[in-house]
């Protein structure tokens, strides 16, 4: 009988299993190289499953977790390898990139410099330091970073893009501008540096060189979204409309619920005075992403601008950025002031704005910067202006202290306020552009107001007082804000125009027919506004309508206004349109006016007391919420009540048979009237005082533990 072979398997040798992690972990190298993430995943578990402390499976598998989008289980794996290999320069760079993925920027910088210590060459490391120190706004020690990850790898075009990126938000635009140019000279596909190049020409206002790059990001074809919507940011700053939702609606072709996209093209139809249909597509933006605050704020400003929004309605829009942005920031970062509680001391008073320049809204509150008493108020100004000019100047000239907050983060804005020791920090932006509504959310200062630049309501409860009148602000309406209502003379005055820009002779006299003008915002100038002065015309055939905007430079944008007094039966000729301009010549456009037409739902604040302060009466509108109200607020603090309208009917009466002997004698004597009324020096006392109740309320008021809970529980 021939013997058999024996059918066990031999047993595998010691060296065959100590061996076996080795293979599995060289397949799951495999698979992780080809992009296989959930089968590398498997397979290093499968590695770590047999030998526990293999380092290599432990570190490569946290990189598979965090290419994965896992980045807990990725720092919980290769925080387990730095125990096994605390000496490993690469691991130690790696937890960086994981650190600054989760938004933990301070550990992110510890572990760069463990890595740099190990290694100093190990480029990677100083590039990573220097993306976690600009997350922290420590740009000057980020460009020494991104300097030394140069230096020892010269080609990297990330390190060049990232370092622009620094130079950028230190304002050190052309240092940034040839950082991008040698990323896109190392590689010419770098989409990245070409958007990051047009950010910055669109800062320095070169928005044809913005535009160019765009351009080339979007030729390159890798971010065909995020190219476009900033193309179309672009488009709109250059006020062109047109293009702006062309593309825009090419973006939403390839992504049809691109959240930005439809906001942008919400913009748009704002900016065309199509206030419902702007509103109508922040809020598809915010059903399908409803914390994006752009978008929240763009439904806030759009709300302003449309006559079926009533004030219960923008109050609500304003209270659900505090829920969705606010209250969470309070909640994080909110603690009780420590100011000393001396109720007349001498109080350090923080103004916060982008529009310390040129801009409609720096006439409206320089006046108060300007007459403060300077014994009892220190004036510190936290400006957002990226460019400054003359006015940005005269803003310098009359603060005690001037910061330069332009490209600051939030965390470091909210330090040089504690530093400062602020008792009362005011907004002058509302929820319009380059605000910082998230910095007040934090609750800084004892006595936080909102005034002035875009004084609707900011929906904050953290922010005490909104600077108001009876006429803008109703008794009856106080209750929809989150603010208390503190009522001036005048929710809103403006400096005195000079005196040569003026004159004293009436339009009508020299022409033989009247004149009428607005000088405000196409945006605000709705069709129902549009109706209401083309009945006007009807009425008073032998009239003129002259119509001034910077908007109106679009050709887009006129031929639209064009059309709809075309539709309405007034001839084209009729009317005339005028561009952006100086503001001399923009003032001196109201010696050719009789009579200013208010528009609405959102009508004239500055615009109203330029007219007034250049002799032209304005007839305006009384609408039931702060924008529609302005104006006739403006126009009862200069003694005009009889311009003000009711309802339709009344506006194109009073605007139709002016009293042309009253229209003389306003042009000659109203400015001096104005001046006893509503003069800067006596506004500022009225502001100064206003302050001085605010503050001593709150030196006698305890902290308040409970509304403090009822905040952090986002009430």
């Amino acid at each position: 009988m021939q013997p058999g072979r024996s059918k066990a398997v031999p047993p595998r040798s010691q060296t065959d299993k100590a061996y076996e992690p080795v293979m599995l972990l060289m397949r799951a190298r495999l698979l992780h190289q080809n992009g296989q993430l959930d089968e590398a995943r498997s397979a290093y578990k499968k590695v770590l499953k047999k030998a526990p402390d293999n380092f290599g499976a432990l570190h490569f598998y946290a990189l598979a977790e965090y290419q994965s989008g896992n980045i807990e289980p990725a720092i919980r794996s290769l925080k387990r390898a730095l125990l096994i290999e605390p000496n490993s320069a690469q691991a130690h760079s790696d937890m960086s990139i994981l650190m600054l993925t989760a938004g933990r920027f301070a550990e992110a910088i510890a572990s760069s410099d463990k890595a740099i210590a190990l290694d100093p060459n190990l480029a990677l490391a100083h590039a990573n330091r220097g993306l976690a120190l600009a997350a922290l706004g420590r740009y000057e020690e980020a460009v020494a970073s991104y300097d030394k990850a140069i230096e020892l790898v010269p080609d990297r075009t990330d390190s060049w893009n990232d370092r622009g990126n620094a130079l950028h938000k230190l304002g050190r635009y052309q240092d940034a501008l040839a950082s991008y140019d040698k990323a896109i000279e190392i590689d010419p596909l770098n989409d990245a540096a070409f958007m990051n190049r047009a950010s910055t020409f669109k800062e320095l206002k070169e928005f044809d060189l913005a535009l160019a790059s765009y351009d080339r990001a979007l030729s390159i074809g890798k971010r065909p979204v995020e190219a476009g919507i900033f193309r179309a940011e672009t488009l709109l700053a250059m006020r062109n409309v047109k293009d702006a939702m062309a593309t825009c609606t090419a973006v939403l072709k390839v992504e049809p619920n691109s959240v930005p996209s439809l906001t942008l093209l919400g913009n748009c139809m704002a900016a065309l005075g199509d206030a419902e249909t702007a509103i109508k597509l922040h809020s598809r933006a915010l059903e399908l992403a409803p914390h994006y605050e752009a978008a929240i704020s763009s439904q806030i400003f759009a709300m302003d601008f449309s006559a079926g929004s009533t004030i219960e309605m923008q109050q609500a829009a304003r209270k659900n950025w505090w829920t969705k942005v606010g209250a969470p920031i309070y909640r994080a970062c909110a603690v009780p002031p420590t100011n000393d509680r001396d109720p007349d001391r001498r109080l350090v008073v923080g103004y916060v704005s982008a529009d310390f320049r040129a801009h409609s809204a720096a006439f409206s509150f320089r006046p108060v910067l300007t007459h403060h008493d300077k014994q009892n108020f220190e004036v510190v100004c936290y400006s957002g202006v990226v460019i400054p000019d003359d006015t940005t100047s005269s803003f310098m000239a009359v603060a005690d202290k001037w910061r330069d907050s332009s490209q600051w983060p939030d965390d470091r804005l909210a330090d040089a306020i504690r530093q400062d020791k602020v008792d009362i920090l005011v907004d002058l932006s509302g929820h319009s552009g380059g605000n910082r509504l998230r910095v007040f959310a934090r609750k800084l200062a004892p006595v936080q107001i909102s005034a002035w630049g875009h004084a609707t309501g900011t929906g904050l409860p953290v922010i005490d007082y909104l600077l108001g009148d009876p006429v803008a602000i109703p008794v009856e309406d106080r209750h929809f804000y989150a603010e208390t209502i503190y009522d001036l003379p005048s929710i809103v005055i403006i400096e005195p125009t000079p005196d040569q820009w003026r004159s004293q002779e009436l339009p009508f006299d020299r022409n033989g027919y009247l004149t009428y003008g607005s000088l405000n915002r196409i945006s605000k100038m709705s069709d129902e506004a549009i109706a209401v002065w083309a009945q006007l015309l009807v009425t008073v055939p032998t009239a003129r309508l002259i119509l001034k905007d910077h908007q109106i430079d679009d050709p887009s944008v006129r031929q639209t206004l064009l059309d709809k007094f075309r539709t309405r039966g007034i001839a084209v000729d009729r009317i005339t349109l005028l561009g952006s301009s100086s503001r001399q010549d923009h003032l001196e456009t109201l010696r050719q006016v009789d009579l200013c037409l208010d528009p609405f739902p959102q009508a004239g604040g500055v615009s109203t007391w330029e007219a007034l302060h250049m002799g032209v009466p304005v007839v305006s509108r009384l609408g039931t919420t702060v924008p529609s109200r302005v104006g006739c607020a403006v126009l009862a603090a200069a003694g005009l009540p009889d311009f003000i309208a009711t309802e339709d009917t009344r506006y194109i009466e009073i605007a139709s048979k002016p009293d042309l002997e009253r229209l003389r004698s306003i042009r000659r004597g109203l400015r001096d009237f104005i001046l006893q009324r509503c003069g800067p020096v006596a506004y500022t006392r009225a502001v100064e005082d206003a302050y001085r109740t605010m503050w001593k309320r709150w030196c006698a008021t305890p902290f308040d533990e409970a509304k403090d809970r009822a905040l952090r529980r986002g009430r």
